[in-house]
């Protein structure tokens, strides 16, 4: 999945000699917490409600405009970056949100909500379903046989999700379409495959 596929294709947007307590009620009104920053259509920065609550002096909020307190080269993706690397920015970057550039021009925002809910989709969350945790060699040849080993007992995968290593193994994540795991789970141990966990 890319980004370009669950951004926000038309962001509300906010000039930067806009006051901070203009750009505040903009965000209330909308129920939002970042806003690109544009002059003439070119994106000049990016700002965010964590940075205005830093300057949130009342007596302040007529003199300081949004261009003093905009980030000028905020972290951006493309609509085809993954959405797997915009989570990884996120992450890294500890940031809520980020404008979605295509060259110079500002074509959307992707949020931390819309990462999380992008996930929930593609791991099945929102669908009846079984899941096998294994710990497994990180060799690919591994991965293929026990796919084909739940496959082979019946079960369909829906996807895989990789977890982190432990020693020369890594953890593995089996969403599976809602099945009875009781003939997987022989056919995996009768190979010693390690199943750290199963839900049903």
């Amino acid at each position: 999945m890319r980004v370009g596929e669950i951004m926000n294709r038309k962001p509300v947007v906010i000039s930067p000699d806009k006051r901070v307590g203009q750009a505040l009620k903009v965000m209330q009104q909308h129920n939002i917490r970042h806003l690109p920053v544009l002059k003439d259509g070119r994106m000049l920065g990016w700002i965010s409600a964590r940075i205005l609550r830093e300057v949130l002096l009342a007596s302040m909020l007529e003199v300081i405009t949004v261009g003093d307190v905009m980030i000028e080269a905020p972290i951006t993706v493309a609509p085809d970056t993954s959405v797997e690397e915009a989570a990884r920015l996120t992450v890294e970057h500890k940031i809520g949100g980020m404008p979605v550039m295509d060259g110079e021009k500002l074509v959307g925002v992707i949020t931390a909500m819309d990462l999380l809910s992008a996930f929930i989709s593609m791991l099945g969350l929102l669908r009846s379903s079984s899941r096998l945790d294994l710990l497994l060699d990180k060799r690919p040849e591994v991965l293929e046989e026990v796919s084909q080993l739940i496959d082979q007992a019946g079960g369909k995968i829906i996807n895989i999700a990789v977890g982190k290593t432990k020693g020369d193994q890594r953890f593995y994540f089996f969403r599976l379409e809602k099945c009875d795991l009781q003939p997987i789970i022989a056919s995996l141990k009768a190979r010693q495959y390690h199943i750290v966990d199963a839900i049903p």
